[in-house]
């Protein structure tokens, strides 16, 4: 019942975001499979994230204490690394991509990194340190890289478009709020004073402007397309194929992810079962990490299940 809590626990916040992110996308939602894409990379971005920030905060200055060395490691290291894998991410594998084809799409795939990169970080540090980490992250951590997400991916969207200067300022302009945004989270945090206390109002004034990036995400959207999708004006008494495809994208991409992840979960084991040490340890070790991997994986699994369903549902509706 712990698994299954922390499991709860660690994905629920991240695919809440998402859910609502894609919900304020439906004028012209994006290809399940381009989102889970965007999803998958920024999950990947954690480890070379884990990798630079293990090397060079070992080093000094980085090794200083107190708020001093919190505002090192967070403005020099941590947030420009994370922030600039997300951003990378987005630009090498969505940017020319034909779906991206309105300033809105910017903040919907930057989002999915962030929300991939979120998601991944919040399974580690639950399963580490428990539900009540957890709780706090759900209300600290995913909102911030949620929103920094949406305030970066709004300045790419801008930027996409820009035929004037090419929109390399205001890419640059996005990622240097995301950093500070995240880098002063990120000092309060590591500082080990009261300082931490200030997290809280961080993150509310850090959602109010995400919300107001997004309003202007779907303002952009509707004088791009006008208030009905982009297609409906061939047809107007059917239902166009585009249509329908977009209805309910959110439930695929959610469904898709969560099988996915599961999927990644379920090869570690059976490698970490097959060369590592439950192997060494014996037959029971190994029926341990099974059993413990079904129980993980359950609920990602029947969740992703149910919203499947209910998209084919909605589908035979229309």
């Amino acid at each position: 019942m712990q698994t299954i809590m922390l499991t709860a626990v660690a994905l629920l916040p991240p695919v809440f975001f998402l859910f609502y992110v894609l919900r304020n996308d439906r004028l012209e939602p994006e290809p399940a499979g381009l989102i889970l894409k965007a999803l998958l990379l920024g999950a990947a971005s954690v480890f070379p994230a884990a990798v630079i920030e293990a090397v060079v905060l070992k080093m000094p200055p980085f090794t200083a204490g107190g708020l001093t060395g919190a505002a090192l490691q967070s403005f020099i290291v941590i947030a420009p690394a994370e922030e600039a894998l997300k951003l990378a991410a987005v630009l090498l594998f969505i940017w020319k991509h034909p779906a991206f084809n309105e300033e809105n799409d910017g903040i919907v795939y930057t989002v999915a990194a962030s929300i991939g990169f979120a998601m991944f970080e919040n399974v580690f540090y639950v399963f580490q340190h428990g539900i009540g980490t957890g709780m706090m992250r759900a209300m600290t951590s995913i909102p911030m890289h949620v929103f920094t997400g949406i305030l970066m991916g709004y300045f790419i969207g801008l930027a996409k478009f820009d035929t004037d200067t090419g929109g390399s300022g205001k890419i640059f302009t996005g990622f240097v709020i995301a950093c500070i945004i995240h880098a002063v989270y990120d000092t309060f945090a590591l500082s080990g004073t009261s300082l931490a206390a200030l997290i809280i109002p961080l993150v509310i004034v850090t959602i109010i402007a995400g919300n107001i990036a997004l309003k202007k995400g779907r303002l952009l959207s509707e004088k791009r397309w006008g208030k009905a999708p982009p297609r409906a004006a061939a047809a107007p008494a059917a239902v166009q194929p585009a249509q329908t495809a977009g209805r309910g994208t959110w439930k695929i991409v959610i469904s898709r992810f969560l099988f996915a992840v599961s999927a990644i979960f379920w090869a570690l084991i059976i490698i970490g079962v097959t060369t590592g040490t439950a192997a060494a340890k014996g037959k029971s070790s190994v029926t341990d990490a099974i059993l413990g991997a079904v129980i993980i994986t359950g609920l990602p699994v029947f969740i992703g299940v149910i919203l499947e369903l209910s998209r084919k549902r909605q589908l035979r509706r229309v």
